[in-house]
């Protein structure tokens, strides 16, 4: 699969990649994703820069909000949900993987049914990206 990554902290100018890297294996109560959509939040960009930690894993691919189409399910997830358009949230927390690739593999729960009139991009938007941005417009007016 085709995705972005950084192995140093540092400007997005900087340090990310693009490049090619291994599909993502789902393992018991996982599924994997194509991602269509990848959301940007706050979070996201702080970790790339190194300003709330140090780098957790020797290469990251960043984001943590997405939408797309469930392709693999692991064991202890129905069958039906292989098809199922969903967004994800969370996606790039306490794993190397995010949602800047192709596909992404991660728990179940968090990949939430997406309606068929909410588009990817929309459904990308709907995790930290669109609390930030109700934040931004309603509590710091």
């Amino acid at each position: 699969m085709y995705a972005a990554w950084y192995e140093r902290n540092g400007s997005a100018d900087e340090v990310l990649t693009f490049g090619e890297m291994d599909d993502p294996q789902v393992g018991p109560g996982e599924v994997r994703v194509k991602i269509h959509a990848s959301g940007v939040n706050p979070s996201d960009v702080k970790r790339r820069a190194g300003s709330t930690a140090k780098m957790e894993f020797p290469r990251v691919v960043p984001q943590s909000d997405g939408a797309g189409i469930i392709d693999a399910v692991g064991e202890g997830v129905p069958a039906e949900r292989v098809g199922e358009r969903v967004w994800v949230w969370n996606a790039q927390f306490g794993r190397p993987f995010g949602t800047a690739a192709q596909y992404i593999a991660l728990p179940s729960e968090q990949a939430i049914h997406l309606p068929d009139n909410v588009d990817f991009a929309k459904g990308a938007c709907l995790g930290i990206p669109a609390l930030t941005a109700h934040y931004a417009l309603f509590a710091d007016g």
